[in-house]
């Protein structure tokens, strides 16, 4: 089952670079902040680093709706802006770390809550959408994980939606 999921990402993540292969001219704004949400829920700030790679962090709540079983997450990725085919819209892909602590899952053995840190790799998958003549960006990223630490595991369904509002230095 696993083989069959890690193909399926392989062959999407090939698709989605070979039909934006090159790089982005410019880059549409110097940095964003914003909130994701989805199965997390997050502060998040985007900064460019050059005209096609910027650097993504959140902080937030992973399944904030469901009580008995949540995580606390710092994240960051480094992604690389691809090419945009249509005027606002800003494909990328990444490749970043988190870290986070489980809380809430409870032990029928004992009275009280669970808490166990972990890590993951994350491949961040995403595409924002710049208004034309505004200063807001909207944004729906897929976020595999391959968490590393407690235990090995694949977690695919990493979904999210969210907007920023971007800023200029210049």
């Amino acid at each position: 089952m696993n083989k069959r999921i890690a193909a399926l990402y392989a062959g999407l993540l090939l698709a989605f670079l070979l039909g934006f292969a090159g790089r982005a001219q410019a880059r549409p704004y110097d940095y964003s902040l914003g909130v994701r949400l989805g199965n997390y829920f997050a502060a998040e700030g985007k900064f460019f680093v050059t005209r096609s790679s910027a650097v993504d962090i959140s902080f937030g709540l992973v399944n904030p709706f469901t009580p008995a079983y949540q995580f606390m997450l710092l994240s960051g990725a480094y992604n690389l802006q691809l090419v945009k085919r249509t005027s606002g819209l800003l494909p990328y892909i990444g490749a970043g770390l988190s870290a986070g602590m489980q809380f809430g899952d409870k032990d029928r053995a004992q009275e009280g809550s669970r808490r166990s840190f972990f890590m993951s790799a994350d491949i961040p998958l995403g595409l924002e959408y710049k208004l034309a003549g505004s200063p807001v960006v909207f944004l729906f990223e897929w976020s595999p994980k391959i968490r590393f630490l407690s235990g090995t595991r694949f977690i695919p369904q990493s979904v999210s939606v969210g907007f920023r509002y971007t800023f200029n230095i210049r």
